[in-house]
């Protein structure tokens, strides 16, 4: 077995280190805003740094963070989501007050050297501004000097600039000075949110996949271009596994099971992921193949973080690739008001999505009063239409279709009438 560290470290553009404010603003972040779902598919590694001087200190008082970090990292699986798209909202309405792309690369992981990221500057009011720091420098929708509307996507996710994993950093500004929206026991004051996200402290697997060649090279992460299968010929065979963790603080000693179809054991051994907040682990089991449904476990300590099943058949010729499976959709919030920014949210397992384990894209269409106001096809398990696509009165429906970029599975809907 060969195991895999990996952490997030950046300096996202204009979003340098400075004095934290002592309190937020009046007006209060109705969202996160980037596609996806704290503690799901986006998981958040650093928090900005309350502590004055050296040492590290998070909302939570935690060590979520790292000396003069300034706001809050989301980072998404690979640069696979990276490519399929994970978009980027405007948090507030305001003006564009600034724009920075063609610069620093969507794909640095890992040490890098570039100072400058793709980044926007939104400015809202009253000294109040949000940044959005590492996007995808040809994803940038606005321009210097335009306003901009609560919920409208400004950009993708990418790893641009100073960065070593794709992610969002975020950071709130008032008068110019960070602050930490996140209410907590090391954040005093209110919390800078409307709804403050939760945030997961426990340790789960974001990603689990089955492959018949080794996770090396552009097939491992942070690329993740493996030839991924949930179905093997019978026989003795290599099965290559690759299993994600967050959280890793609380994670246990890892552990891979397989079982047959006749429920018996056929391997138990250890896959420990190290690490400080996020890695990986990857191992090859060689198993003698039998036809029917097989099951792989990964245990953290005493808890089954994740279990999914894959085929044996009897040639090669019964190999066939297969859509997605079932989501379910909802609205959030679930009674929206007219003028209000609604997300789409997609609920299912990322272990289970889709039964030959490839990364699952996302076709959002949203409909108002019958009006078609957003299409969009994404990596990320939510979307979201801007403040001002609705109008009174009217139906509002989101039709969510999940495909692997081959087959598609069935369509959810989420549907709610808006206020007249």
């Amino acid at each position: 077995m060969k195991t895999i560290i990996t952490t997030l470290a950046c300096a996202a553009g204009l979003a340098t280190a400075g004095p934290v404010a002592a309190d937020p603003p009046a007006q209060l972040l109705p969202f996160y805003p980037q596609a996806g779902t704290i503690g799901q598919d986006l998981f958040v590694t650093n928090f900005v740094d309350l502590e004055e001087g050296p040492g590290v200190r998070d909302y939570d008082c935690g060590s979520h963070s790292y000396d003069g970090h300034t706001g809050i990292d989301s980072m998404v699986r690979s640069f696979r989501e990276v490519q399929i798209g994970v978009p980027v909202f405007a948090a507030l309405d305001g003006l564009v007050l600034s724009v920075q792309q063609g610069v620093g690369g969507d794909f640095n992981w890992g040490p890098t050297v570039s100072r400058f990221d793709n980044h926007v500057i939104l400015d809202h009011g009253g000294g109040q501004q949000t940044v959005y720091g590492h996007l995808a420098w040809k994803s940038i929708t606005v321009r210097k000097g335009q306003q901009v509307v609560a919920g409208a996507q400004i950009g993708r996710t990418a790893s641009s600039g100073n960065s070593s994993w794709p992610h969002l950093h975020f950071t709130a500004r008032q008068s110019f000075a960070p602050y930490e929206p996140f209410g907590g026991p090391c954040s005093p004051g209110p919390s800078g949110w409307l709804h403050q996200p939760e945030i997961r402290t426990d340790a789960w697997v974001g990603d689990l996949a089955l492959s018949e060649k080794p996770f090396a090279g552009r097939a491992d992460l942070p690329w993740d271009e493996a030839i991924r299968t949930g179905t093997f010929v019978q026989g003795v065979r290599d099965v290559h596994v690759r299993v994600e963790v967050r959280n890793l603080a609380g994670a246990g000693p890892g552990r891979l099971v397989v079982v047959r179809p006749d429920a018996s054991i056929a391997y138990d051994g250890a896959l420990q992921v190290f690490g400080y907040r996020s890695g990986w682990a990857k191992g090859r089991v060689r198993l003698g193949l039998t036809t029917g449904r097989w099951m792989v476990r990964y245990e953290l300590g005493e808890t089954l973080a994740a279990e999914a099943p894959f085929d044996v058949v009897a040639t090669g010729r019964q190999i066939v690739n297969r859509p997605p499976n079932r989501v379910a959709a909802s609205l959030d919030p679930l009674a929206p008001g007219a003028g209000e920014v609604v997300f789409c949210r997609v609920a299912t397992s990322l272990v289970t999505e889709d039964p030959d384990f490839e990364i699952v894209r996302y076709r959002y269409r949203w409909t108002s009063g019958g009006r078609v106001v957003r299409t969009a096809t994404t990596a990320a398990l939510s979307d979201a239409i801007r403040r001002d696509a609705t109008r009174r009165g009217e139906q509002l429906t989101c039709e969510v279709t999940p495909s692997d970029g081959k087959r598609r599975g069935p369509t959810a809907t989420a549907s709610a009438l808006l206020p007249g």
